[in-house]
């Protein structure tokens, strides 16, 4: 499974951030902006301003010139569905959000929350890392990854995450997560002294 840090879009070599985006050298690089160019021509689009658009670090939906408004409405609409326990439905919204606007971290945690319920677990620590990745200092995609990560049987990270969580946390004077998080750290306590009493 990738990491978090082969997601990111800092110019490659060549200096596409399309490339570093797919981690492709300048040749493949290449190779990605003329079928981008090919395929948005054939729909319609002007290719060549898109390419340029995704190349200089434009979301897609930006590039696309698609209204900011978009994203609110399926924001909204992905929220309700998970609220109404239809997570199944609200997956397809957080995805399409993650496409148009890859940079907004908590369209990440929505869809990686949908991902674990759906047991796509490797799928959502990716999503869960990618929002680490785009917002460090926040604490709540760490507490979803440390979650997953105890469920994975990966108690050691999950301790890490999960203290990681709570030094944020507490920086930021933020008790939102407390319960769950006093909760999580007693099972993950609880393995640890069981472990221990067996080895």
């Amino acid at each position: 499974m990738p990491d978090a840090a082969s997601t990111g879009t800092a110019a490659s070599p060549g200096g596409s951030v399309l490339g570093s985006l797919f981690g492709l050298d300048a040749d493949e690089a290449a190779v990605l902006a003329d079928l981008v160019r090919e395929g948005a021509s054939a729909g319609g689009l002007d290719g060549a301003r898109l390419a340029a658009a995704l190349d200089e670090g434009r979301p897609l939906g930006a590039a696309l010139g698609l209204p900011p408004a978009l994203s609110e409405i399926l924001y909204a609409r992905a929220h309700r569905w998970f609220e109404a326990g239809r997570p199944e439905r609200a997956e397809p919204l957080f995805r399409a959000l993650c496409t148009l606007d890859g940079t907004v971290a908590d369209y990440w945690i929505g869809l990686g929350i949908c991902l674990r319920l759906a047991e796509r677990l490797d799928l959502a620590e990716l999503a869960f890392a990618t929002a680490i990745r785009l917002q460090p200092d926040w604490p709540l995609p760490l507490f979803h990854l440390a979650e997953l990560l105890a469920r994975c049987g990966r108690l050691a990270e999950a301790r890490d995450a999960l203290a990681r969580f709570e030094r944020l946390s507490a920086a930021a004077g933020d008790a939102t997560l407390k319960p769950e998080a006093e909760r999580l750290a007693a099972v993950l306590a609880a393995h640890r002294a069981g472990s221990s009493s067996r080895g």
